[in-house]
């Protein structure tokens, strides 16, 4: 009797067909019952296969691995016929999503081993493993930390000499402060009994503007995140979110309108030059660098289209108050407008608190508040205007 085993079919990896996979742990083997799952998911640059495992409360996930210089192959035999059957095999490795997770948050990157061991030894060591750690790190210092503290430092200085040189131009006389804050700060409903109630959106950005941006809104919508003509990381992410929503709003496509806007807004809160008529504030319309020039301009300079601290102060209430129009819960990081903008912390939440924002309890998130529960500011400067 011949037992030599025929070989029936085979299969290559270029079939669209779906094949046995195997998986390796990053962190160990599974031990547990388990459910296998495949997801394919498309878009206009390439496919992507991951494979998921759900064993209990825990879920691992993994790309599929492609190796560029060899396959592999199973074979399977069939004892009663003594045929077998050559499939390829796919290889994933899984990790737990937590660091998938942990990799997406803000702010809370993955430690390096050697942080990783010096935060195990201060919290969880002894007396001597404590004292060691902690004489360590008075004897290293963070070279990135203090050139962003330089940074800021250098910044911050050339923003107040350039004001101080602006209010010197200007001859001393003082008008009312209440008179000049309701031309920076936009219009709100002092009476109002609902968060959603104390801005209209009008009043911060006019109407017809906004009818006029459709074209431009439905381009940023539509476009690839990375062709983008906007700097700000902050904004990429707030469009990112837009962008990734299953079902897009009409509210969505407002918020990208008012995001074109705030991108403007920004360049001139960066700007040092005082005349505006030539600047580029937006490389994505002009309908909105022509607005931003007529409504910012200081109109007590008889030469147009002129930028003094008056036409910086109102950008900064305007665009913090689109900033919390945007977000989810009318709330925004304080540190994170303080780094886009390019301004203290201080100075943020100072011009917030005119916009009845306030930080929340132990926390550095500004919260829109109701206007009749915001107190009164309490700084030593007022606002007003040298003209």
């Amino acid at each position: 009797m011949d037992e030599k085993t025929l070989i029936e079919n085979v299969y290559n990896h270029n079939q669209d067909t779906y094949f046995p996979t195997l998986l390796k742990f990053q962190n160990g083997s599974l031990g547990t019952s388990s459910n296998f799952s495949l997801i394919e998911s498309k878009n206009k640059r390439n496919t992507r296969k991951r494979a998921l495992v759900m064993a209990g409360a825990n879920t691992y996930v993994g790309d599929l691995q492609n190796n560029e210089e060899f396959d592999t192959y199973i074979c399977l035999r069939d004892k009663t016929t003594n045929k077998a059957t050559i499939l390829p095999v796919q290889q994933a490795l899984l990790s737990n999503h937590i660091y998938e997770k942990m990799d997406k948050l803000e702010n809370r990157p993955m430690l390096s081993k050697e942080h990783a061991t010096k935060k195990l030894l201060k919290e969880f060591g002894g007396r001597k493993a404590s004292r060691y750690v902690a004489n360590r790190e008075e004897m290293m210092v963070n070279v990135n930390v203090m050139r962003q503290d330089l940074d800021e430092t250098v910044q911050n200085s050339a923003r107040q000499e350039d004001e101080n040189d602006e209010d010197n131009t200007l001859p001393e006389v003082d008008t009312n402060n209440a008179e000049y804050l309701a031309t920076i700060v936009p219009k709100c409903d002092k009476t109002a009994t609902k968060i959603n109630e104390i801005y209209d959106v009008e009043d911060v950005v006019p109407q017809a503007l906004l009818d006029r941006l459709d074209e431009e809104a439905q381009s940023v919508y539509s476009a690839e995140l990375e062709t983008l003509p906007i700097e700000s990381d902050y904004l990429r992410d707030c469009i990112k979110r837009i962008q990734n929503k299953e079902i897009t709003t009409k509210q969505d496509i407002l918020h990208i309108k008012l995001i074109i806007y705030m991108d403007a807004l920004q360049s001139l809160i960066a700007l040092r030059k005082r005349q505006m008529k030539r600047v580029e504030f937006s490389e994505i319309t002009e309908k909105v660098e022509n607005d931003i020039r007529h409504r910012f301009a200081d109109p007590n300079v008889a030469k147009s289209c002129t930028r003094t601290t008056f036409s910086t102060e109102k950008a900064l209430t305007h665009f913090i108050v689109l900033a919390l129009l945007i977000s989810e819960n009318h709330e925004v990081d304080v540190n994170m407008l303080s780094r886009i903008l390019r301004t203290s912390k201080e100075r943020i939440i100072t011009y917030a608190h005119l916009v009845n924002a306030r930080p929340k309890a132990r926390s550095d998130v500004l919260s829109l508040r109701l206007p009749s529960t915001v107190p009164a500011l309490t700084v030593g400067r007022r606002f007003q205007r040298k003209k």
